[in-house]
């Protein structure tokens, strides 16, 4: 049976007051599918969609739902005969509580969806403004969107990470609840994607030439004051980890201590420095005898780090495209697999490190390359260790079933996980498991937040102890990248501007 905190049932109380329209910006682990299903039993609607992540439908969302509302909701979508009826029954208005994808949200004829309450879960992934998600669900174009939160009187979005590390994505979670706040100064400028607000900085920024006269465009940086947007809009509810937020968390809503972190730093093999070089010979252009530096692909600093983990088996191949002009143009792409008996300095770690811990200790081992993935489990279980993967190539049905197995009895010791899917969808690592090794991290520091989040959770075990596995070179963090920002920034610097 769950039971809600006090501070739970002051935020029912909040949203209440509100009508239900709110911003929940709960940091991880801090129990944001009750805190919406409590609503949904709490402002009885007769029609609830809920947009969220595939993985949370039946491991957070339904049971969670049914359990606090005595509703069962149902999964909108093409894979069956009953995701398709219910897909019918929405759009013709049964009452009931529905789910479906933020991807399968941004596919569909939205334009007769309506209800009583919209709950829209890990709002960040439709938060980027002028995506074909963001204007369906909160709009851009007052003009020509006719966007789906027009047509539900409760707005309810939760996020631990609602910019996801751009301030203006904020924009669109804005609009989804306060669209009327739209004129100058306020929450979200009309049409525009940015802001206009006074209390923003902002600077000029040159964007070419055009007949001798300079363009410029103006670029919203930061808050002049932090915090003032959430302060100042309508009702935004806070709850952070480990920092005051409200009377109930002086100091956070968790209690366990910081994570231990520890580095571990190894040498990478010869024919993985090579491959390395070669993606920085590729990564520089030449005009004439000077070098001209550009910015790393977000591609290319996945395969950097992609080669840190194993010595890869690594080929050009040519890629065909039409360019803007009609031109069939060829493009050079690095393509990278691994053999399975692949040299590999950071397993050799890993099992450094398995080997010290008690016997039987479950561990998570997280990386963002699934081939690699595929690899270590193989390893692991060569070496007398019960793993599996946890990732989008897995079955879901067999993926679900692993990670139900993760640390019981007789069940698997470790979880081989890939970080853009253990972000979400796998609560219950934190009862099972508190030592994580780290091969690779994500790009992407929101993804990799999220995964840190959950072992170190609510009902955890104890005090997280965190591996990360480096190379002495410092690839594995993006040192190459960081390289080529200076060298790009020198460049610049030094040239003349007429």
């Amino acid at each position: 049976m769950i039971t809600p905190y006090e501070w739970q049932l002051e935020d029912q109380r909040v949203l209440a007051d509100n009508n239900y329209n709110a911003l929940l910006n709960i940091e991880p682990g801090g129990g944001k599918t009750v805190s919406g299903s409590l609503a949904i039993a709490n402002s009885s609607p007769e029609v609830t969609l809920i947009i969220a992540p595939q993985s949370t439908h039946t491991s957070a969302w339904a049971p969670t739902v049914e359990e606090i509302s005595g509703q069962k909701p149902r999964v909108i979508g093409n894979s069956n005969k009953t995701q398709r009826e219910a897909m019918t029954e929405f759009e013709l208005g049964f009452p009931g509580v529905y789910l479906i994808t933020p991807q399968l949200f941004t596919r569909s004829d939205v334009s007769l969806w309506a209800g009583d309450l919209l709950i829209v879960d890990e709002v960040h992934l439709l938060a980027n403004p002028g995506s074909k998600g963001q204007r369906k669900l909160s709009g851009y174009d007052a003009m020509r969107d006719d966007p789906v939160s027009r047509r539900f009187e409760g707005k309810i979005s939760l996020s631990g990470t609602p910019a996801r590390n751009k301030f203006q994505n904020l924009w669109s979670v804005m609009r989804l609840h306060w669209p009327e706040l739209s004129k100058s100064e306020q929450i979200a400028y009309s049409n525009h994607y940015m802001w206009k607000f006074q209390r923003m900085t902002s600077a000029e920024i040159t964007t070419g030439y055009e007949k001798g006269s300079r363009k410029t465009a103006r670029k919203w940086l930061q808050e002049r004051e932090p915090g003032r947007l959430f302060n100042e809009a309508p009702c935004v509810i806070q709850h952070f980890r480990r920092r005051h937020c409200c009377e109930y968390h002086p100091e956070g809503f968790l209690s366990l201590e910081e994570p231990q972190e520890i580095r571990r730093v190894v040498e990478l093999a010869p024919a993985q420095k090579r491959a390395i070089r070669e993606v920085e010979e590729h990564s520089i252009t030449w005009l004439d005898e000077r070098p001209l530096v550009t910015k790393l692909p977000i591609t290319t600093q996945q395969r950097i780090r992609q080669i840190c983990l194993g010595v890869p088996t690594v080929e050009w191949v040519l890629d065909e495209e039409v360019d803007e002009s009609g031109e069939l143009v060829e493009t050079e792409r690095m393509k990278v697999w691994f053999e399975d008996d692949c040299k590999s300095p950071f397993l050799d770690e890993l099992f450094g490190i398995l080997e010290n811990l008690e016997e039987g200790e479950p561990v998570a081992v997280y990386m963002e390359s699934q081939l690699f993935a595929q690899v270590t489990v193989k390893r692991l279980i060569e070496a007398g260790y019960s793993a599996f993967e946890y990732s989008g190539k897995v079955n879901k049905k067999d993926r679900n079933e692993n990670l139900a197995r993760f640390g019981k009895k007789g069940g698997h010791q470790i979880l081989v996980g890939v970080v853009s899917s253990i972000g979400t969808g796998t609560d219950g690592i934190q009862k099972v498991c508190k030592t994580e090794v780290w091969l690779e991290t994500s790009v992407d520091p929101t993804t990799n937040e999220q995964t840190q989040a959950r072992t170190d959770r609510m009902g955890g075990r104890g005090k997280v102890q965190r591996f990360y596995i480096l190379d002495s070179f410092g690839y594995a963090e993006g040192r190459m990248s960081a390289q080529l920002e200076k060298r790009l920034k020198l460049r610049e610097s030094t040239t003349r501007r007429i």
